[in-house]
């Protein structure tokens, strides 16, 4: 039994894995054959704003749902009904070895000496504090990612699911540039702590071996044409429920 609560803004789906994601639900209707398939969708028009009132647009039942749309629609209805706040996954450590770069984690004072300029990334918010920053920036008081600054000629976006690559799109830069797909394979088995549904950003540059940009839960994810419709849901559903039972149970 899986519920969708799939966010409208001004009325309309404004996303295109929502887009997909209904595509996907035909295609597992028409393929059963006439067996009944327990989908059930709902819509909520909610416009993302710099609003601290966001959790309370969600109506009791709406918990029972699995929210679908923005970062902001998806925090809030995870602010309202767990008082929790999902936090970016950024480069996880597991994949250090993968980046090209030195990479560590800090707070505000964590800026390393010698570096020059660091590409800086909040640890707390999903779209939070993003920026490439010299050392005498003063940032805002938080917990950060920071990294090495470094060439990206092109940037392609892999999708797991179990463990197992399952996709892969280019999303930005050259697309004839293709990565090495065995480094990928290498990254998600190296992945020890990955939840079941996640997105994998890799880079190229100069046809050099492919490195890890960073890593994103699987909500909020855009597709750039990913659309196995034999999955998707279910990797929406999974990575939801496996959240959930970590929140509830700490595993």
């Amino acid at each position: 039994k899986m519920k969708l609560l799939i966010q409208k803004c001004k009325g309309k789906i404004v996303h295109d894995f929502s887009f997909t994601l209904l595509e996907s639900i035909r295609y597992l209707k028409w393929s059963a054959n006439g067996n009944d398939l327990d989908i059930k969708v709902k819509y909520l028009d909610f416009i993302d704003a710099d609003n601290e009132n966001w959790n309370w647009w969600f109506s009791p039942f709406h918990q029972h749902y699995i929210p679908v749309g923005s970062v902001e629609f998806v925090t809030a209805w995870f602010k309202r009904f767990h008082d929790h706040e999902p936090k970016p996954l950024n480069v996880p450590e597991g994949l250090w070895g993968f980046a090209n770069r030195t990479i560590w984690n800090a707070d505000e004072n964590g800026y390393h000496k010698g570096y020059g300029k660091l590409f800086v990334k909040s640890n707390d918010h999903i779209k939070g504090f993003k920026l490439a920053v010299k050392e005498d920036y003063e940032l805002p008081k938080g917990n950060y990612q920071f990294s090495e600054v470094i060439d990206i000629e092109s940037e392609w976006r892999a999708f797991v699911y179990q463990n197992k690559l399952v996709g892969l799109q280019n999303y930005s830069g050259d697309f004839t540039m293709f990565p090495n797909v065995s480094h990928i394979e290498m990254m998600i088995k190296d992945y020890k702590s990955a939840p079941v549904a996640y997105t994998l950003d890799v880079g190229v540059f100069n046809y050099c071996d492919t490195f890890v940009i960073e890593v994103h839960d699987f909500f909020s994810c855009g597709l750039y044409g990913f659309a196995d419709h034999r999955i998707l849901p279910f990797m929406h559903s999974r990575w939801h429920y496996e959240y959930l039972n970590k929140l509830k149970y700490g595993k």
